[in-house]
């Protein structure tokens, strides 16, 4: 006897014994009596019973009838509770989503769409996860997390769609020299003390890159992955640092000044990232396309 049931048959069956025959089933169906009748039998060859004693009058269960009849009941209704909560799903209805956002001040460029998406998507569970950009690749690679806020270049593996296509600028405190300036060169700032992140983030070592371009050793003071501190740091007067435009216009330190390099830019992409081939659940797909459309808007 098989035991791969057919869903059709069973709903076929269950339509008989509900309305007390093959013709009334095959009309509530928008059938044939005779694919009915057709369906009923292959279901009995296929259990090996049968399901109907059958009369000129009326159409009985028999004991095997009983069982099947309510099983049938339940895989059915099984049947149509697991595609109401696909549908659910696909029309994020319900689901969950950890989104990995990096501490380097980026917070603030996504929080407004981190807002809106839970605005848009009430019924999607949305949690924020905080944390290094180190620390965030590998819960990505280890399926902690589905998407992540990264920067470009990404590491290998990792797809990514760009979300902020911005450049550093050179943040200064408002009482120093070039703090009138239009813009900045490498060369005026050989002396002054430099307040970066860590090294292992692309904008730290494309700064580090561009200064030894220019044939200066830049003269790091100091590394930070908090952007308040590195305001803090270049507000004191003890040195500069290197900001995305987006956060220094969000920022607006009256106690500083973020100026461009001249004859030169030095890029600050950031975008979002996931591990190339893994599958992406609606609701982050659906996370991605607002990030994009909202930040960019």
């Amino acid at each position: 006897m098989s035991t791969d049931l057919d869903l059709r048959r069973l709903r076929f069956f269950v339509q008989v014994v509900e309305h007390g025959g093959f013709s009334a089933a095959a009309k509530a169906l928008s059938s044939t009596q005779s694919t009915v009748s057709k369906a009923i039998k292959q279901l009995e060859d296929e259990l090996g019973a049968v399901l109907l004693q059958r009369s000129s009058l009326r159409i009985d269960l028999t004991d095997e009838g009983r069982v099947v009849h309510a099983k049938a009941l339940k895989l059915l209704a099984d049947a149509q509770e697991l595609k109401t909560d696909l549908d659910e799903l696909k029309g994020l209805r319900r689901g969950e989503l950890v989104v990995g956002v990096p501490k380097m001040g980026t917070g603030m460029l996504l929080a407004d769409a981190l807002a809106s998406y839970k605005l848009k998507y009430p019924h999607v569970k949305l949690d924020v996860e905080i944390a290094s950009p180190s620390e965030l690749e590998r819960q990505l690679r280890d399926s902690e997390i589905e998407v992540a806020a990264m920067f470009e270049p990404v590491p290998e593996g990792v797809d990514f769609h760009p979300v902020v296509e911005d450049e550093l600028l050179v943040l200064l405190p408002a009482a120093h020299p070039l703090s009138a300036a239009k813009a900045v060169e490498f060369g005026e700032l050989a002396s002054t003390p430099l307040f970066l992140s860590e090294e292992d983030l692309p904008g730290s070592r494309a700064v580090v890159a561009a200064f030894r371009a220019a044939g200066i050793e830049p003269n790091v003071a100091a590394r930070s992955n908090n952007v308040d501190m590195l305001y803090e740091l270049v507000k004191s007067g003890a040195g500069a640092a290197f900001v995305p435009g987006r956060i220094a216009t969000a920022r607006g330190h009256r106690a500083t000044v973020a100026l461009p390099l001249r004859r030169t830019t030095i890029p600050w992409r950031l975008g979002m990232g996931w591990m190339r081939g893994r599958h992406l659940s609606h609701a982050a797909h659906a996370w991605i396309e607002h990030v994009v459309k909202d930040v960019r808007s």
